[in-house]
């Protein structure tokens, strides 16, 4: 088949959004001929990668896959109008190529998130035809109003709007493919029916996160204490990394535990500041590593930190962050609810506590601390077998191509039954 494929953040940008480039390369090795209509590289900083520049449009190849820019305005700061601006410009811009980029797809996977996203399959659709299906990464309009932008006033009227274009997005999709398995719940409460919503986890890029034999010594991290408690990725709103901040200082006196933070963005700066004024000596942050390193980068943390906020909508998502923190093999102490708190119980990948508890954290880093080497290493195994069992590429990118494929016509209702009984883990 041939496969459009529309997301707002995509290669060479890093955190979450290394999972697009991810799911395309998929699609391209199952021998399907991919275009992505996509912006230019900005995130997590919010800042214009330096071998790119903003033009009216630009076509390159990756790995095997077409992929179309097109402009945007750049930001991904807490300003809430540049953050409106940041979507809205890619949702219009996007749409003007939409044909260039799409028109002769067979069907078309948008990447809900922000919805304008779904503004060129919308337009493919309607002047050709062209069946589209939604791969819901976040819940909106939930999951910009908790990030605490936005007054209530505004809140509730952004909350209004974003609640009707959505709901007119899921009624013209072919198929809605949810990230984590409440959220199937969520929009089936919404009037969509059960039938056209199928949990399809993120995955890992394998290449990049797998168990190392050994524990690296390269890349060079800074100095790091005996135990070291890791957070990498993006260092955003949602993550809440305030707690791993709390839970440090109830640490501060124990000589052999530090904190290293791995990344970049728009938390960052606040984070070293906060630091710096609390006098946290034993947290240490290291600037983004390259993505083809990230398997040596985790295997010198002795436990990887997930985190989210302490909010409802947080309770239906699972971060990208942990398929990829279970692929590598690595033991994790998750500072989660929900659904992201059920997959590290069920996969015995480590410890769980309640997020934004700054003591409970505190405790599971010093029993980690305590914990034999064989301990340790069980939890990275067990999360590793979970991740091939329930979350692997394999597993994913099988589902979403019976999704396309029925949608194009090309796999008949026996492909779309085929990836609806594949279930939630």
């Amino acid at each position: 088949m041939k496969l459009g494929m529309v997301t707002q953040w995509y290669d060479p940008e890093a955190g979450a959004a290394m999972m697009f480039g991810v799911i395309a390369r998929a699609l391209h090795g199952l021998g399907h001929e991919v275009d992505v209509l996509t912006g230019f590289p900005n995130y997590p900083a919010g800042k214009l990668h330096p071998d790119y520049r903003i033009r009216p449009y630009l076509r390159e190849t990756r790995d095997g896959v077409t992929v179309h820019r097109a402009p945007l305005f750049v930001s991904h700061d807490a300003n809430p109008m540049h953050r409106a601006a940041n979507y809205a410009s890619f949702g219009l811009s996007s749409t003007v190529l939409s044909l260039k980029a799409l028109g002769r797809s067979d069907a078309v996977l948008v990447v809900l998130s922000p919805p304008f996203a779904a503004f060129p399959a919308l337009a493919v659709k309607r002047l050709r035809g062209i069946p589209f299906g939604v791969q819901i990464q976040d819940l909106w309009p939930q999951s910009v109003t908790a990030r605490g932008m936005l007054s209530p006033g505004r809140a509730a009227k952004a909350e209004w709007g974003i609640h009707a274009l959505c709901d007119q997005i899921y009624r013209r999709a072919s198929f809605i493919a949810v990230t984590s398995p409440s959220m199937a719940e969520v929009i089936g409460n919404r009037g969509v029916p059960k039938s056209k919503i199928t949990f399809v986890s993120n995955w890992a890029s394998e290449d990049r996160f797998h168990p190392l034999s050994a524990p690296a010594t390269t890349p060079d991290l800074g100095p790091r204490r005996p135990f070291t408690v890791m957070y990498a990725g993006a260092m955003g709103e949602v993550q809440g990394l305030e707690v791993v901040l709390d839970a440090a200082e109830l640490l501060r006196d124990n000589d052999r535990v530090g904190f290293l933070f791995v990344g970049g963005g728009v938390a960052k700066a606040g984070l070293q500041d906060a630091v710096q004024r609390r006098g946290l000596t034993h947290v240490t942050f290291a600037p983004p590593q390259p993505a083809e390193r990230m398997a040596e980068v985790l295997s010198q943390g002795d436990v990887q930190l997930i985190s989210l906020r302490d909010l409802p909508v947080f309770a239906n998502t699972l971060p990208s962050k942990l398929p990829a923190t279970l692929a590598a093999g690595r033991p994790i102490i998750a500072a989660v609810g929900g659904d992201a708190a059920e997959v590290v119980k069920a996969a015995n990948a480590g410890e769980v506590v309640r997020p934004g508890s700054g003591n409970q954290l505190a405790d599971a880093v010093l029993r980690a601390s305590r914990a034999d080497s064989a301990t340790l290493s069980q939890w990275g195994q067990s999360g590793r077998r979970y991740y091939e069992a329930q979350l692997s590429e394999k597993v994913g990118v099988d589902k979403l191509a019976c999704l396309l494929r029925a949608a194009a016509g090309h796999g008949g209702r026996l492909g779309r039954d085929h990836a609806i009984n594949q279930g939630a883990p």
